[in-house]
């Protein structure tokens, strides 16, 4: 895997960001007093690119919704529907903030919460903040979603114009896909759906025939372009649809667009390519109702809770840690480590001092 294009002084420079809390608009953490499997769980986001691992079922999907509903652009229905069977569980669901908001406090933090009772959600004084979310809907095709249904159409006469994608969201979704956008044009179609078409070989196409990694990230990239400062964004499955490749170039993105625009994003993942680019402390990992920060890799997550098949899980601290235990273990047990899923070795960066080093 290619080295990150992020610098370590861009890294440096936004947890200091983060730490001064030099924003106008911030969510600074999210405590989950009571939310489905999770009790108590509070999440800080250090950095304002966060990525939220973990099994199915761990709680990232929770976390994610959890940050939305800080904002009354967001109805908590919308992650946190109640269903009139089953959901009796929900009766005093509870979720705390601490945000900035430079409009309504100039100098310190804000506490808000969001609480279930009574078969709704309430929200006292809830802040306002631009948000935009992006759900696992939007890498389905586009001949199969039904706002573009009627461009099938024989009879069908579009009136809008055809139009270049805008320079700065053109130069970054080129860099995530590694091939040029230059003659990809867009359309708006009715209530505010915008419909795309390539040329490629001198060879025009509608975004019917685009890959679902191609639509998703043009319409990732356009829609952040055209956010203010301090927006929120939201992505569930960051990687679903794209090559690795363009997974690690769209958080790239994402964590270049928190220096430029001042933005803050969330999203959930199961790639050790989404990770890659992001220090410790933009890292949280869900898994059995807990919530850890560290930079943990998905396939040691994996080990961790018994979803790869091996006989011997090993954590270390660091590259240097890893390297030496492999040594001692092929000299001490060659079998047993020659089998290779008998022993599988993780490395788990803990933020703080190093023990190995003391």
């Amino acid at each position: 895997m290619p080295r990150s294009e992020i610098r370590a002084s861009q890294v440096s420079g936004l947890l200091e960001k983060v730490r001064d809390s030099d924003y106008g608009q911030y969510l600074r953490s999210v405590r989950l007093v009571r939310t489905r499997g999770l009790s108590g769980a509070e999440v800080r986001f250090d950095f304002p690119v966060t990525a939220l691992i973990g099994p199915n079922g761990g709680g990232k999907s929770t976390v994610l919704g959890a940050a939305a509903c800080a904002y009354k652009q967001v109805k908590p229905s919308i992650f946190f529907p109640k269903s009139s069977i089953g959901d009796t569980s929900m009766a005093n669901w509870s979720i705390e903030y601490d945000a900035i908001d430079r409009r309504v406090n100039r100098t310190g933090s804000i506490r808000r919460s969001s609480n279930f009772r009574q078969a709704k959600w309430a929200r006292g004084e809830v802040l306002s903040r631009p948000v935009a979310f992006f759900g696992i809907d939007r890498t389905v095709p586009a001949g199969e979603k039904p706002s573009f249904k009627k461009l099938k159409g024989s009879s069908y006469r579009h009136s809008g114009t055809l139009s270049p994608l805008p320079e700065d969201a053109l130069t970054e979704v080129e860099r995530v896909l590694g091939k040029s956008v230059r003659e990809f044009r867009q359309t708006q179609i009715e209530r505010g759906q915008t419909f795309y078409t390539g040329r490629n070989s001198g060879n025009e196409y509608s975004e019917f025939h685009f890959g679902a990694g191609e639509s998703s990230i043009l319409r990732i990239i356009s829609e952040i372009e055209t956010l203010p400062e301090n927006a929120l964004i939201l992505i569930e499955e960051i990687e679903n649809g794209l090559h690795p490749v363009a997974t690690r170039r769209l958080v790239e993105y994402l964590v270049i667009a928190a220096q430029r625009k001042r933005i803050q994003a969330i999203f959930t993942t199961h790639s050790d390519e989404a990770l890659s680019p992001l220090p410790s402390e933009a890292i949280w990992a869900c898994l059995d109702s807990r919530v850890q920060q560290g930079k943990l890799s998905v396939r040691t997550l994996r080990a961790v809770s018994g979803k790869i098949d091996t006989g011997l899980a090993i954590f270390v601290e660091d590259e240097f840690a890893k390297h030496w235990v492999e040594a001692i273990i092929r000299y001490e047990l060659p079998e047993a480590y020659d089998q290779g899923h008998r022993i599988k070795m993780g490395v788990f960066h803990k933020i703080g001092k190093s023990r190995h080093s003391d």
